[in-house]
Formats: structure tokens, sequence, C-alpha cells
């Protein structure tokens, strides 16, 4: 069996700790755009700026793109993400804290869960197991 390049090992390291739950920052991961178009890569690389245990807005996405009308644009780009986890789209919630869409599979639970194992607050959403209070 080959072992992968030192550059991949430590992408792998990276993400396998951050689904521990340690607040791994995978930025450091070079992805290959090419084929992207101009607005993915920009929403994308802001997403990546996100840190583990937080969450933002596809509206607060879309002002640090300089267009804040375009969440729904953000969204979409979103849910194209070629390399969820790296460019972590699970941390981009609609504007009431809900959830919204995932891109890999599981959907939104999976993205719930991320967002557990991170210690983000997952948007104020309870699990099965809790009670929303209210």
């Amino acid at each position: 069996m080959c072992n992968p390049p030192g550059d991949v090992q430590r992408a792998i390291d990276a993400v396998v700790a951050l689904l521990n739950g340690a607040k791994t920052d995978l930025s450091f991961v070079v992805l290959d755009v090419e084929g992207l178009g101009e607005f993915e890569r920009r929403a994308y690389a802001v997403a990546r700026t996100i840190a583990p245990g937080t969450t933002t807005t596809y509206g607060a996405i879309a002002a640090a793109l300089g267009e804040p009308g375009a969440a729904r644009a953000v969204g979409q780009a979103m849910g194209h993400n070629p390399c969820p986890v790296i460019v972590p789209c699970h941390r981009v919630l609609a504007s009431d804290g809900s959830l919204g869409g995932f891109s890999a599979g599981g959907g939104a639970k999976t993205k719930f869960r991320m967002l557990a194992i991170e210690g983000a607050d997952a948007a104020g959403q309870a699990d099965l197991f809790e009670e929303r209070a209210g």
C-alpha cells in the first residue's frame, strides 16, 4: 500500500481531527477551482474563512462579496459546493437561523451533526432528544 503525499496526508489528518471535534482550520488545503465560476470561487473563499464552531448566513457572505442582494446566489453556490468540509458550507445558515440545505450526503441532518461536532450553536436547532425552548 502506498502512502499519500505529505500534503494530502496532512489534509486527511486535519479532516479526521475536525470530525473528532478539534477546532481544525482547513484553509491550508489547496483546491483546484478550475471550472468554477467567478462568483462561486469568491463565495467559497469567504466561506473558507468561517472558523470551526461558528456560523454565518448566506446574506452575510453576499454582503462580504459586495453583493448584498445575492443571498440566494450564495445559497445556490453552497448547494453546488464540490468540496464540502474543506469549503465549510455547513457553517452557512439561512437568515432566520434555520439550517438550510447541505450539498453532502445526508443533507441537513449531516449539516446539523457537523455543527454539533464543532460545538456550534447549530442554529438553535433541537436534536431528536432535546425539547425546544418556547
